[in-house]
This record gives structure tokens, C-alpha cells and sequence, in this order.
């Protein structure tokens, strides 16, 4: 019976990721200590929240619950976790479930997991878990944007972890805060918690919990225009984060990093960042962070006079992202395109690829890369002369960051638009 099931397995991963499909089974095999060549239905709970998690990294909820529903049809999971005698094992596997859930968006069931296991962890008065399964909780709202709902189960996950006095739990719960608070624009309290999180982290010595949190400082400071001090949290994420597993955050870091050198105009250094982080992609498998080094160096290339090239780069990225799904990836290779072809003054196509980009920003939520399109196609229809649909653009980019609270933001687009009155 294994041996089928892992037959069936490989089967529906090259039937969605093609020849990449086996490597990652057998990367997540190996990863959760299960045999590559002879899964067992107990391996499946594990198996389905990483391989859905990978799937949504690289696809989106729609690729990770397809992934999902077709591993369903192979066992009942929920008798696998029933059946399982350990008690502790059990509660491992419904929590793997849990996060498959909300990996593939089914969003209800996540909570019914989630749920169950809060009221044993209450009931036995053990707050680290309790503090982890509300952290969970939180984690479903968060992917949903509702980010006020997921604040309030975050808190709830601190004042558990400080009752249970567990720095690591205190730092996680921190963490989480501080993204909260980032994507909600309030900086102040976001640097707050993230600052905490790296004292608990510190305690413990998690490089994980230290490596994000720098890397969410970095972003604060990024996006108040502060490049210097973004440099030094980004390399920091990268020395805590050195020598560990952490591929993911590690190529979060040295794309974040090459991103603030474009910032500064440093091509060349934002071209080592992004080739960093592209050879971080490939050493793992993880083709959507191969695409996304490739288009981004495209902008430093753009930059640097070196158009063919960057279409090189970014129809490659295109490719990928098309395959993979990546909606969050096609907005901002689209972006890129708008860019090179202002390079080439090449109003038509530039209009088209920026509008393509603000729809997909539209689309999936992302206001701040939205209002940072609108900004750039009212400067490029400026440059074109056509002042009128500038203005139209810049005021959609001002009115967006008025309603993020990002003062710099927009002073600086309501001076570009008193520029052409």
C-alpha cells in the first residue's frame, strides 16, 4: 500500500510542477525524516502541510488546495491522526492539518483544528502551547488581511507566553506583532515589538526569531526612505541567519538588501544581492525565488543601460512566475517592464505593462506597491508631457498614502504634482 501511495504522490507533483515535481517530494520527505520511496499514511499530514506550503510559496491558496484535495483522495486524514496512539503525535498531526488549511485557505477547517487543540492546551494549562495555537489562529487572519483580528490573537498569544515566562514563545508572539503593526503602517509600535522580539530571541539565541526581526526592522526603516540604517538590520538578519537552514529568510534578506541598493543607486551592489539570493533559489529548489532575483537584477540592469539583458531576465522570471502563479511576482516583473520600456520611451507598452501591474496590486491587496506604481507612471507620463493623466496618477498615489499614514510619501507626490500646475 506505501509503495502506491508514494507512487501516486510523485504523480500529482509532476502533474503540477513538472520535472521539479519529484525533487520536491523527496525534498520534504527528507525534511520530516520520512522514506521518499515508501511514504506512509501516517507521513501524509506532515507531508501535505509541507508540500502545500511549498506550493503556495510557489503558486498561491489555489495550487496549494489543489495539492491538498488530491492528497485527501488518497487517505482519510483525519482517521490517519485519529488512529495515531501518541498522544503527543496525534496533536502533531492535527496541527499539520491545521496549517495545510490555511496553506490551501480553507480557512473554517484551520480553525476547527486550531480550536481543538487551544481548549486540550487550556484545559492541561500549559500557556506555551496555548500561546502557539493562538499564534496559529492569528497567522489565518493575517493571511486573510485582517489584520486588526489577527492583532488580537497575537496579544492574546503574548499574554500567554508571559505567563508561562518562555522567552522563545514571547519573542514569536513579538515578531508577530511587529508585522502586524508594519502592515498596518504604524512604524512606532511595529519597531516596539520587533525590538522585543530580538531581547527574547537574544535570551535563547533563535536565529530565526533574530534574523526576521531584523529584517522587519530593515523594512521599517526602507520604507521611511532610510537606507543606511535598513543596510545594517538587512546584514545583521544575514549574520544571525548564517549557517542555518533558514533558505527562505536568507534570500528575504539579500533580496531586501539589493532592493535598498537600488534605492541608493548602487546597481552593481544590488546585483551581487540578487545573485545571492538567486544562487540561495537554485542550491534549494525554490524556483520562485530564482524568478524573483532574476527580476529584479532587470531593474538594476535597466539602470546600468543594459536593456537586453534585463528582458532576458525578466522574460525568464516571466515564465516561471506564469507556471508557478505567483500573482505577487507578475506585478512586480509587469512593474519592470513598465520600467524598461520608459527606458526605451516606449509609451504604449510602458502604459500597458504599469496598468497590468495595477490591476494584479489591485487584485491581491498590496496597497503600498500599488500606490508606488501609481507614482511611478504619473512621473513617466510627465516626462511623456502628458501632464493631465499624470496628475490623475500622482493623486491616486497621494490619496494611498494618506490613507497609509506615510507623511514623506506623500508630501513627495503632491510636490511632483504642484510641479506641473
Amino acid at each position: 500500500m506505501a509503495k502506491e501511495l508514494t507512487k501516486q504522490i510523485f504523480i500529482i507533483m509532476e502533474r503540477e510542477m513538472s520535472d521539479i515535481g519529484n525533487f520536491i517530494v523527496k525534498k520534504q520527505c527528507m525534511l520530516i525524516g520520512a522514506d521518499p520511496d515508501n511514504i506512509e499514511p501516517r507521513d501524509l499530514p506532515e507531508l501535505a502541510s509541507n508540500l502545500s506550503e511549498v506550493m503556495r510559496t510557489f503558486g498561491g491558496y489555489e495550487k496549494a488546495r489543489k495539492i491538498y484535495s488530491e492528497i485527501k483522495k488518497l487517505e482519510n486524514l483525519d482517521k490517519v491522526v485519529e488512529e495515531e496512539e501518541s498522544e503527543e503525535k496525534r496533536n502533531k498531526m492535527l496541527e499539520d492539518l491545521g496549517m495545510t488549511c490555511i496553506f490551501a485557505a480553507e480557512w473554517d477547517k484551520a480553525f476547527e483544528y486550531f480550536n481543538k487543540l487551544l481548549s486540550e492546551a487550556e484545559m492541561n494549562k500549559d500557556n506555551t502551547l496555548v500561546s502557539r495555537y493562538l499564534r496559529r489562529m492569528g497567522f489565518i487572519h493575517q493571511e486573510r488581511s485582517e489584520f486588526d483580528q489577527a492583532l488580537e490573537y497575537y496579544e492574546r498569544a503574548l499574554e500567554a507566553a508571559e505567563e508561562a515566562n518562555d522567552s522563545l514563545t514571547i519573542g514569536q508572539s513579538c515578531n508577530r506583532i511587529g508585522g502586524i503593526y508594519w502592515n498596518k503602517g504604524n512604524y512606532d509600535l511595529a519597531r516596539e515589538f520587533l525590538e522585543k522580539a530580538i531581547k527574547y530571541a537574544l535570551k535563547v539565541d533563535d536565529k530565526r526569531i533574530l534574523g526576521s526581526a531584523h529584517i522587519g526592522l530593515g523594512n521599517i526603516h526602507g520604507d521611511n526612505h532610510e537606507a543606511e540604517e535598513a543596510i545594517v538590520h538587512y546584514k545583521d538578519a544575514l549574520n544571525f541567519l548564517e549557517g542555518t537552514n533558514e533558505i527562505y529568510e536568507m534570500s528575504r534578506a539579500h533580496n531586501n538588501l539589493g532592493d535598498t541598493y537600488l534605492v541608493q543607486g548602487d546597481w552593481n551592489k544590488a546585483l551581487e544581492q540578487f545573485e545571492k539570493c538567486r544562487n540561495l533559489g537554485e542550491q534549494s529548489g525554490w524556483v520562485n525565488i530564482v524568478a524573483w532575483a532574476d527580476f529584479n537584477a532587470s531593474e538594476a540592469l535597466i539602470h546600468l543601460g543594459k536593456l537586453e539583458q534585463a528582458k532576458e531576465d525578466l522574460d525568464k522570471s516571466m515564465k516561471i512566475m506564469l507556471n508557478i502563479g505567483d500573482k505577487v511576482g507578475l506585478g512586480g516583473i509587469h512593474q519592470n517592464y513598465g520600467r524598461l520600456f520608459h527606458a526605451k520611451k516606449n509609451w504604449v507598452n510602458m502604459e500597458e505593462h504599469y496598468k497590468k501591474c495595477i490591476e494584479i496590486f489591485m487584485e491581491i491587496n498590496t496597497p503600498l506597491s500599488l500606490a508606488g506604481a501609481y507614482t511611478e507612471l504619473g512621473l513617466a507620463l510627465k516626462e511623456k508631457g502628458d501632464n493631465d493623466l499624470a496628475k490623475i496618477e500622482l493623486r491616486r498615489a497621494a490619496n494611498l498614502y494618506l490613507h497609509l499614514n506615510l507623511e514623506k510619501q506623500v508630501k513627495r507626490v503632491l510636490g511632483e504634482i504642484e510641479d506641473l500646475d
